[in-house]
């Protein structure tokens, strides 16, 4: 905090610094002043919490200062030291915010509990302004969210909010009522190369982008308005009014700029005008289908306008589920050639298509990586998936440097893909196999006193790696293991009744017959002697 202390005598500003602790208050500045005048450029330069002012003073005096002050930094406090005990003083400095008036010759005491209790009233009023600077700043980011949500609804649920046209007028300073709007969507699945690069940490920075970019020229000419569609994280809606038939144009201006900042183009789907917001849903199924549906094969456009009848061919309803089972014996063959023989029908049949849509190659990718868990699941009984690469690469498709669909590559994919689950499922069935060897060996040899290190050696695996994947194989851990191997022969071995307590104990590896009881009632609620009396009728 800084003070300013304001006098046009010397040794009273010399007996003000010399009577506070001033660091014990949070003070670390001290600024002089010897007349209202430089006192009024040190406030605002300096900007002081806290001034000490006289009130009669050359050029500009105490009277003048606290009327300026309180117009220019009233967030400052302000105390008043007087040589005056004038009534007319004192009711000027509590009308202009003064803290306190101080009489002189100064009172050190009186002069720190002034300042005591300006320096607290300062910081509870900036705990305040800075509670309120925080709600103004999250209410500015809340307000796209607000529209985004009131959007989301009109999509999904018609006629919710039919005052939204109003609403989002009156948000966006719109004077013409919106009557009809033409929606454009932007998804991305095609994200070229170069901005997928530029953006691997996810998505939200890259939406942000996008969004202001569209809003620089929609926003600007009063054409319409882009956000992000709430609870959709892949899409980006451009709403258009106005004159619609200027919304292609209007998107390839902003495909430029986007351009210009991320040196790459995106798609967008356009469908037609619509009354708003009453069939705002219709407007955006449009704009959807405009992307789901485009040909990938055609690369000659950025820009998709709807088509009530897109040229599709009689194939274009294969699913990948009927190649799934020669697909599913590749991948679990482990061979790579059986896999690229497995899958091969499938691409000639997407290869031989004159029309491809970015809706078909969704729903079969989905279909494969369901099928793909339904065979894990079955060949691994705890295995779990290894974490995802980022959100934006594990919902892209290929792209080349143009961003359009990249046919070869997204076939390559899909073979790399195939060869690491048929290599993790047999990597998976190995691992499985000599988990179950050595719980074989503990269940074959209870009598001994095995140690993980006994382990260790005997299958020349570190004893770090035996208990993880005997935890993920077994969902338990390899002592509790051995101990329920002990018991169970030991629950066995008590039917003898011949043999003597401590025999059994020694039978499957307890040296001490007291801790065997202690384990065995531990695991039983019971100790070995109840035990075999419960069950077999005879005692030790």
């Amino acid at each position: 905090m800084k003070a300013l202390i304001i006098d046009d005598e010397k040794h009273v500003r010399e007996a003000i610094r010399m009577l506070v602790p001033w660091t014990q208050l949070g003070i670390h500045t001290l600024l002089e002043a010897q007349d209202g005048i430089v006192a009024t450029e040190l406030i605002r330069s300096e900007r002081p919490e806290i001034i000490f002012t006289d009130m009669m003073m050359p050029n500009m005096d105490g009277t003048e200062l606290l009327q300026w002050t309180a117009a220019h930094a009233p967030a400052s406090k302000i105390i008043v030291i007087s040589g005056h005990d004038d009534f007319s003083f004192v009711r000027h400095a509590v009308k202009y915010g003064g803290v306190d008036y101080i009489l002189k010759p100064i009172d050190a005491e009186q002069l720190v509990s002034a300042l005591t209790k300006a320096v607290n009233c300062w910081m509870e009023e900036e705990q305040e302004r800075v509670r309120k600077r925080s709600m103004s700043i999250e209410l500015n980011q809340l307000k796209p969210m607000y529209l985004e949500q009131y959007f989301s609804t009109i999509i999904n649920e018609p006629g919710a909010h039919p005052s939204f046209a109003d609403t989002l007028r009156q948000e966006l300073g719109i004077v013409e009522p919106i009557a009809s709007v033409r929606i454009a969507v932007l998804r991305l699945e095609l994200t070229p190369p170069a901005v997928r690069d530029k953006f691997t940490d996810g998505l939200d920075l890259l939406l942000f982008s996008l969004t202001n970019i569209c809003n620089e020229f929609l926003k600007g000419q009063q054409q319409g308005f882009a956000l992000r569609h709430w609870g959709h994280e892949q899409e980006i809606v451009l709403l258009f009014w106005g004159e619609s038939s200027h919304a292609p144009a209007l998107i390839q201006e902003i495909n430029d700029a986007i351009y210009t900042a991320l040196k790459a183009r995106f798609h967008f789907g356009l469908g037609e005008s619509f009354a708003f917001p009453a069939a705002g849903a219709s407007a955006y199924q449009q704009a959807k289908l405009a992307l789901l549906q485009r040909n990938l094969l055609a690369n000659d456009t950025y820009c998709h306008l709807y088509n009530v009848a897109p040229s599709t061919s009689k194939n274009t309803s294969l699913l990948f589920s009927e190649h799934e089972e020669q697909i599913r014996f590749g991948v679990l063959s482990g061979s790579k050639e059986q896999i690229r023989r497995a899958l091969k029908p499938w691409f000639d049949t997407l290869e031989q298509e004159s029309y491809l849509s970015l809706e078909q190659l969704i729903v079969w990718r989905q279909q494969y990586m369901l099928a793909m868990s339904i065979w894990e699941s079955k060949h691994a009984r705890s295995r779990k998936r290894s974490p995802a690469s980022g959100a934006l690469e594990q919902t892209m498709l290929p792209v080349d440097a143009n961003g359009f669909f990249d046919f070869e590559q997204w076939k390559n994919a899909v073979l790399t893909e195939a060869y690491d689950i048929s290599a993790q499922l047999a990597e998976q069935d190995k691992e499985r196999s000599v988990i179950e060897e050595i719980a074989s060996y503990i269940e074959q040899h209870p009598h001994e006193e095995i140690t993980l290190q006994d382990i260790s050696e005997r299958f020349y695996l570190s004893r770090e790696y035996i208990s993880r994947k005997f935890k993920q194989e077994t969902n338990g851990n390899l002592s509790d293991f051995i101990a329920e191997v002990r018991i169970k022969r030991a629950k066995e071995l008590l039917a003898n009744g011949q043999l003597k307590i401590s025999q059994v104990a020694e039978l499957v590896g307890f040296q001490d017959e007291k801790y065997f009881s202690r384990v065995f009632k531990k695991r039983t609620n019971c100790s070995p002697n109840d035990y075999r009396k419960h069950h077999f009728g005879t005692d030790d």
